[in-house]
């Protein structure tokens, strides 16, 4: 039996000595529910789980109390596990650094590298590495090189590193820019077809596709996007095409590791892909529903079920 330690970082003391609020945290919960229900179905291993103080324990005899950012760097500590699994953000470089930290005290971690997860914390990096990969995706432009755009249409201005939708707005008037506010930002063209986004698992040598997921994005209030709702494990699209796009994908990027969530826009049949989360993303929540597949026993032994998409759709909302 092998001794998994997980730390999420909204629930498990990320956010220590900070206000311990977040949009994010509603489906923050949602996720570390049904892992740690994940962790209790399987029979390879047993877990433990950081956190936050403030928060009540949804497993308390697994749950190590945290109430200061020290332990959850202290190496003595993490080193009684024969893996770490983080769940973190990529804004401020929060996910770099955690996986460089566990990387350089030679901590086993569930996780892509840092080399990976570097570039694809940046959007517009990661931009630059599909088209010199011809990999299709959304154009990106930063706050000088957008000067090059049309002056009329719609566009989408987001987070340079951000995480999720942390700021997605859509812009019609890129006139008004000030670039000095979008230092940090980014600028794409807005795309318009169909938003999904896929999971998949990957080893060492290989990969297991999961799931195919329908995502429900709104426009809300000074038209900033929000995702509201996902449906997991639909099929709109040739999986061949799909397993082409991740032979590519982890060819390119050997360090990828563990779960995976991709962004992608379809249109005309086609797939672009607008960024890849090297970690947890919400739609895992339906795997165990959706396929019968424990995410935990993959880390395990990869390879134990079929590779095949089937099984029922699964409706995940991303707000109370």
């Amino acid at each position: 039996m092998q001794k998994i330690l997980i730390y999420e970082y909204i629930t498990g003391g990320g956010l220590i000595n900070e206000d311990l609020t977040s949009d994010l945290m509603y489906e923050a919960k949602l996720m570390t529910n049904s892992l740690y229900r994940d962790c209790l179905r399987s029979k390879n291993i047993s877990f433990k789980y950081f956190q936050d103080y403030r928060l009540n324990s949804i497993q308390k005899s697994n749950s190590v109390i945290v109430r200061d950012k020290k332990q959850i760097y202290d190496v003595r500590f993490l080193k009684k596990f024969d893996w770490i699994l983080p769940i973190l953000p990529e804004n401020d470089s929060i996910l770099y650094n955690y996986i460089s930290f566990l990387e350089d005290n030679d901590c086993k971690k569930i996780s892509s590298d840092k080399k990976t997860i570097l570039l694809l914390s940046d959007k517009l990096r990661f931009y630059e590495f599909c088209i010199k990969n011809d990999i299709p995706t959304i154009p990106t432009y930063n706050s000088i090189s957008y000067k090059k755009l049309k002056r009329t249409g719609n566009y989408i201005i987001k987070d340079r590193f951000g995480a999720g939708c942390s700021y997605i707005k859509i812009c019609n008037d890129i006139n008004n820019i000030n670039p000095k506010n979008f230092t940090k930002k980014v600028i794409q063209p807005y795309f318009n077809g169909d938003d999904y986004s896929i999971s998949v698992f990957f080893t060492k040598n290989n990969f297991k596709f999961l799931t195919i997921n329908k995502q429900y994005i709104v426009e809300k209030d000074n038209r900033f996007l929000k995702l509201e709702k996902i449906l997991v494990n639909v099929n709109p699209i040739s999986l061949t095409k799909v397993s082409y796009m991740l032979s590519k994908l982890k060819k390119l990027l050997p360090g990828f590791i563990g779960y995976i969530g991709i962004d992608i826009i379809i249109k005309n049949s086609n797939i672009y892909i607008v960024e890849i989360n090297p970690r947890f993303t919400t739609s895992f929540i339906g795997l165990y529903e959706s396929l019968g597949i424990n995410l935990i026993d993959l880390f395990i032994s990869p390879y134990s079920q079929k590779n095949i998409i089937s099984g029922k759709k699964y409706l995940i909302r991303t707000h109370e």
